[in-house]
């Protein structure tokens, strides 16, 4: 078993490998939801806490987070705009 404070830092390292890798032809900044939904050994990391670019994310009971930004913070090669205009983009992080 992983202990709490040593998941928070691979999860952080994880977030920071995959979040940058995000890439939009327009220049200007545009909302984007980054959601995602973290698992550590098969089951759920409720409760879980890191951070996203210096932002603190906290998972929900069922280790869903979600963090509203913009496109510019985080350039995102497989984000999709939704029926609304946003940006959304997914990941599911597995330790």
């Amino acid at each position: 078993m992983v202990s709490l404070s040593r998941r928070q830092v691979l999860i952080g390292g994880a977030v920071s490998m995959i979040a940058p890798s995000i890439g939009f032809a327009s220049g200007r900044a545009e909302k984007l939801i980054l959601s995602g939904r973290l698992v550590v050994a098969g089951r759920p990391a409720a409760g879980a806490s890191f951070a996203i670019g210096g932002v603190p994310v906290i998972t929900d009971a069922d280790g869903r987070f979600m963090l509203v930004t913009d496109t510019r913070a985080y350039p995102v090669s497989d984000a999709r705009r939704d029926a609304d205009g946003i940006w959304r983009a997914t990941v599911g992080l597995t330790l």
